[in-house]
C-alpha cells in the first residue's frame, strides 16, 4: 500500500478560454477514488475547494482559477499532518489542457516546487476524463519544462497508475507512461466525499459572479457536479481531439457505463453528495439513444437539473427528447460545424445531413427548449462562399427558431486531424484562438479576412437580438416636395396621437429606450412635442427628431422644440446654396427658412442636445457634398449623415447619381474632416467604400430598428428595405454579406400612390412584439 497525495492545482486562464475549466477537477477526484478503492492511503487536495478558491486577475493579464499556489501547498501540509503522514510516498499532480502543454506554466510550476518540498517524488498525470479538449505534447519536452517531477502519465491515468504502484515502489513512475483505457463499470465513483463540497460550491459561485455572464447557457448553481457517462467518441471529425492516445490506425470507440451502473452513479451524486445539477461532460452523450434515455430518466427521477455542454448529435435527437428535457436543461447544444454540406462531409468528415440541424432547430423551438448550434469557419480548403453559407444558415436558424449560433475559428490542436501533416504556429495557449484569432495553416481564406467574417457575424447577431430603436412616422404631410422622398406617394395625413402613444408604451415595455420621430415633416404635426414629452415620461432616454428645419425658423417654435426633451435633432439639407437646395426640395424659399431654423436651434438648444445634418445624395447635389459639409461646420453642426437613395416613394434611378463616383466623393469628405466631425454613410453596400466600414452604420443598425407607419403597420426596418435589395454574384465571397442586403434596385418609375384610410389610423395596436 502506498501513501498518495493527489492534487488538483489551480490553473492560469486566458480571459477567452475554451471548455469548462471550473469542472477540470473531476479527473483528480476520480483518480483519488480509484487509488483508495485499490487499498492505497489517499489524501486529496483540490484547489477548487479551499476558502481562497476563486477567479482572480493576474498581473500578466491572465486569470487565476482556484486557490493561490501557496494556499494549496499549505492545505496539503495540514492534510498530511491530520492523516498522520509526515510525507507521502508519491504526489500525483493533475495536468490539464489549461496548463498549456508543453510550455512551463508559472502557476503549475509554483505548485510543483512547493509539492517537491514535501519530500516525495512528484508525478504529473493527465487524469483525462474525456469531454474537454486535449493538447498532444512530446513527453521529453514536458519533463524538461518541469524538472520538479519524475514522470508524466499521459491520457487516462487510473489503470496505468495502479499498475505502476503494484510493486509498492514509486521508482517505476519515472519517465513518460501511456495510460490504458479502463472499463468504466470497473471504476469506483469519484471521491467527492474527500472534497469540502461547501467550499466547492462557494468557489463555483465566486466564478459565476466574477465572470459576470448573466444568464449562462450552462449555469453553475446550487450544487453543480460534473460527470462523464461515457469516454471517447466513435466519429472521426477532423477538428476533434477526442480519444487521445489512440494508436495510428486504431478505430475510435466509445465506452459507456452500463444502464445499471449509470443509474447508481446518478443516485450517488444526488443522495450521497447532494447534487442539484449535473454537468455531463461527455464528448457525445447521445450516440446510443438508450444510454441517453437512461441518463435523462434517472436525472429526472432524482429531481436533478442537468446540462450537456458539448454538442450532441442532431440526428440522434427526437421531439420526445426535447419534451422530456424541457424545464430540466438550460440549453441543448448540437454541432453542425459548417453550413456547407461539402465542408461537413469532405473536410470535417462528419457523417451528418445538415437537414438534421434544421429539423432539430424547429423541434427545439416547438418544445420551447433553448438550443445552441456550434459552427466553425476557416477549415482547410473552405472557400469564402462556403463561409457565407455557414454564417447565413446560422443566422437563418437564429432568426426563425432562435437557435443561438456559437461560431468559432478552426483551431488545429496538436494531435487532431487539422494539425496532421502541417507545421503549427508556436502557440502557448490554444484557447483564445477558438474565439479571437484564426490559427489554421493552409486555410483558403486568410486570417484577416476570417476575422472580418467573424466580426461582421457577431455584430449582425447582436443587432438582431430584438428591437433597440423605434422609428415613428408621425405624419406623411410635408411642406417640401423632394423628388426622392420615400413617403412622397402616400396620403398626407397625421398619425393618430392615441395610437402612437400606445406604440410608444408597448415598445418601452419591451425594453426599447431609443425612438426617432420622422415623417413626412414631423414638425407639421401639432402632436410632435407632446409625443416627445410622453416618450421621455415613459423612460425613453434617447429621442431624435428628423426635420427639414423650416418651422423652427420661428424662434418661439424652435425654443419649444429643442427644450421638449429630445436628445438629438437632425436637419435635412440637400444643397449648400438656395438654388441647389430648391432643386432637391421643390420649394424656392426652403433653403433660407431651413438655415434660419438651424441657426435658431443651435443658439437655443440646451446642453446635452446633439444637432446634426442629413443630406440625401442625388444627381443634382453629390458633386457639392464637400460644400454641404463645410456649411454644416459653419452652422455649428458636428455630425453629418450622408444618405444614399432607397427605391421607395418617388426615388428612382433617374434621381440617383453614379454610386461609385458619389462614394469616392464621400470618402474624400471623410478624409478631409476625419477627427473633426462625425460622418456616417447610410444605405450603401460596404463594397463601395472599402476601408471606411466604421463610417457605414446604416445596414447594421437597421436590423435592430422597428418602424411604425402612420397607418399603424409595423415593420423591421432591415426587412422592409431588403424587399428592394438583391445580392449579385460578386456578393458571394464578401465578408459583409451576412448583414448586407446587397444592391438596391432603383426602378424607373415611382411607387404607386399609397392611400391611407381613416379606419387604418385607429387600427388597434397588437400587444405582441415580433423580435424581427
Amino acid at each position: 500500500m502506498a501513501r498518495v497525495l493527489v492534487v488538483h492545482p489551480p490553473v492560469s486562464l486566458a480571459p477567452d478560454f475554451i471548455d469548462y475549466p471550473y469542472f477540470a477537477d473531476l479527473g483528480a477526484v476520480q483518480l483519488a477514488a480509484v487509488l483508495r478503492d485499490a487499498g492505497h492511503a489517499v489524501t486529496l487536495a483540490d484547489a477548487y475547494a479551499l476558502p481562497t478558491s476563486g477567479l482572480v486577475p493576474r498581473d500578466d493579464g491572465r486569470l487565476l482559477l482556484g486557490a493561490p499556489a501557496a494556499d494549496v501547498i499549505e492545505h496539503c501540509q495540514r492534510a498530511l499532518r491530520a492523516s498522520g503522514d509526515a510525507a507521502p510516498d508519491l504526489v500525483v499532480c493533475a495536468y490539464t489542457p489549461f496548463h498549456r502543454p508543453p510550455h512551463r506554466d508559472p502557476v503549475l510550476a509554483e505548485v510543483l516546487a512547493g509539492l517537491r518540498e514535501l519530500g516525495a517524488p512528484v508525478l504529473l498525470a493527465d487524469c483525462y476524463q474525456s469531454g474537454q479538449h486535449y493538447i498532444e505534447a512530446d513527453g521529453d519536452v514536458v519533463l524538461a519544462a518541469y524538472p520538479e517531477v519524475i514522470g508524466w502519465l499521459k491520457y487516462e491515468a487510473e489503470k496505468t497508475l495502479l499498475t505502476l504502484l503494484e510493486d509498492g515502489s514509486c521508482a517505476s513512475c519515472a519517465g513518460v507512461h501511456r495510460g490504458q483505457a479502463p472499463v468504466l463499470d470497473d471504476l469506483p465513483f469519484p471521491a467527492w466525499d474527500l472534497v469540502d463540497l461547501e467550499a466547492h460550491d462557494a468557489f463555483r459561485g465566486r466564478v459565476t459572479q466574477r465572470l459576470g455572464r448573466g444568464a449562462w447557457s450552462f449555469p453553475i448553481d446550487g450544487r453543480t457536479l460534473p460527470l462523464v457517462t461515457s469516454r471517447g467518441c466513435p466519429f472521426q471529425c477532423v477538428h476533434c481531439s477526442s480519444n487521445p492516445g489512440r494508436q495510428d490506425g486504431e478505430p475510435k470507440t466509445q465506452r459507456r457505463y452500463s444502464a445499471a451502473r449509470l443509474s447508481e452513479y446518478i443516485r450517488t451524486l444526488a443522495k450521497d453528495h447532494g447534487a442539484t445539477r449535473l454537468a455531463a461532460l461527455d464528448e457525445l452523450i447521445n450516440v446510443k439513444p438508450s444510454h441517453f434515455d437512461t441518463f435523462i430518466e434517472h436525472a429526472l427521477e432524482h429531481g436533478l437539473a442537468f446540462d450537456v455542454p458539448n454538442g450532441m448529435r442532431a440526428d440522434y435527437l427526437s421531439p420526445r427528447h426535447f419534451a422530456r428535457m424541457r424545464g430540466h436543461v438550460t440549453t441543448v447544444s448540437v454541432s453542425a460545424e459548417s453550413g456547407a454540406q461539402r465542408v461537413v462531409s469532405e473536410v470535417v468528415n462528419k457523417q451528418l445531413d445538415l437537414g438534421e440541424i434544421d429539423r432539430v432547430a424547429e423541434a427545439a423551438h416547438r418544445a420551447a427548449v433553448p438550443l445552441m448550434i456550434h459552427w466553425i469557419i476557416g477549415m482547410p480548403g473552405e472557400s469564402a462562399e462556403e463561409i457565407n453559407e455557414t454564417l447565413e444558415r446560422a443566422l437563418d436558424l437564429w432568426d426563425r427558431f432562435h437557435a443561438f449560433p456559437a461560431v468559432q475559428f478552426a483551431t488545429p490542436l496538436p494531435g487532431t486531424g487539422l494539425a496532421r501533416g502541417r507545421a503549427l504556429p508556436v502557440v502557448d495557449d490554444w484557447g483564445p484562438h477558438f474565439q479571437k484569432s484564426p490559427a489554421q495553416p493552409g486555410a483558403a481564406v486568410d486570417g484577416a479576412t476570417l476575422e472580418r467574417f467573424k466580426a461582421t457575424f457577431d455584430e449582425r447577431l447582436s443587432a438582431s437580438t430584438g428591437p433597440q430603436k423605434l422609428i415613428v412616422n408621425v405624419t406623411y404631410a410635408c411642406n417640401n416636395h423632394c423628388p426622392f422622398c420615400a413617403v412622397g406617394t402616400r396620403t398626407m395625413v397625421d398619425g393618430h396621437p392615441t395610437r402612437q402613444r400606445e406604440h410608444l408604451a408597448k415598445y418601452r415595455r419591451h425594453g426599447v429606450r431609443m425612438v426617432d420621430f420622422d415623417g413626412g415633416e414631423p414638425t407639421l404635426n401639432p402632436e410632435l412635442i407632446p409625443l416627445i414629452r410622453y416618450a421621455r415620461k415613459l423612460g425613453y432616454d434617447r429621442v431624435n427628431v428628423t426635420t427639414n428645419g423650416r418651422l423652427p425658423v420661428y424662434e418661439e417654435y424652435a425654443e419649444k422644440l429643442v427644450r421638449s426633451g429630445l436628445t438629438t435633432l437632425l436637419f435635412s439639407v440637400h444643397g449648400p446654396d438656395a438654388k441647389t437646395h430648391a432643386q432637391q426640395t421643390g420649394v424656392a424659399e426652403a433653403f433660407e427658412q431651413t438655415i434660419g431654423g438651424i441657426e435658431n436651434c443651435v443658439r437655443l438648444a440646451p446642453e446635452g442636445v446633439d444637432l446634426g445634418m442629413n443630406i440625401t445624395i442625388t444627381k443634382g447635389n453629390h458633386e457639392l457634398l464637400p460644400e454641404v459639409t463645410q456649411l454644416a461646420w459653419d452652422l455649428g453642426l458636428r455630425w453629418l449623415n450622408i444618405q444614399f437613395l432607397t427605391p421607395f416613394g418617388r426615388a428612382t434611378k433617374w434621381v440617383a447619381p453614379d454610386t461609385h463616383h458619389a462614394a469616392e466623393i464621400a470618402m474624400g469628405v471623410i478624409d478631409a474632416w476625419r477627427g473633426r466631425m462625425k460622418i456616417e454613410v447610410i444605405n450603401l453596400p460596404f463594397c463601395f467604400m472599402p476601408g471606411y466600414e466604421a463610417h457605414m452604420a446604416g445596414d447594421l443598425n437597421k436590423l435592430s430598428r422597428h418602424m411604425i407607419f402612420v397607418n399603424n403597420e409595423t415593420v423591421n426596418l432591415a426587412d422592409y428595405l431588403g424587399e428592394r435589395r438583391a445580392h449579385r454574384p460578386e456578393c458571394a465571397p464578401c465578408p459583409h454579406r451576412c448583414f448586407c442586403g446587397g444592391f438596391y434596385d432603383l426602378e424607373s418609375s415611382p411607387e404607386p400612390p399609397w392611400l391611407v384610410s381613416a379606419d387604418s389610423l385607429v387600427r388597434p395596436v397588437s400587444p405582441d412584439l415580433d423580435v424581427r
